[in-house]
């Protein structure tokens, strides 16, 4: 894994590094991101506002099935 497959994700408990599996969009719905922190796989839609990328993680059932379907594609170790 070279270094920009790591993101840094700032949390109410400071930051975490994340492995970046897969950004994707889907259509009508926005860009999304699928990510691991100590092997637990995490989706989460992202904006982008000037120098700062906002992860939502508040997602609605349809894009949660969105991104399930996205990562069921994926060979995802």
């Amino acid at each position: 894994m070279n270094k920009d497959d790591i993101i840094t994700i700032n949390t109410d408990n400071g930051e975490v590094e994340a492995s970046l599996i897969s950004k994707f969009n889907i259509k009508g719905m926005g860009d999304y991101i699928l990510y691991k922190i100590d092997d637990q796989i995490y989706g989460a839609k992202y904006e982008i506002e000037g120098d700062i990328t906002k992860l939502i993680t508040d997602l609605n059932d349809l894009e949660k099935d969105a991104i399930n379907e996205v990562y069921s594609s994926l060979e995802v170790e």
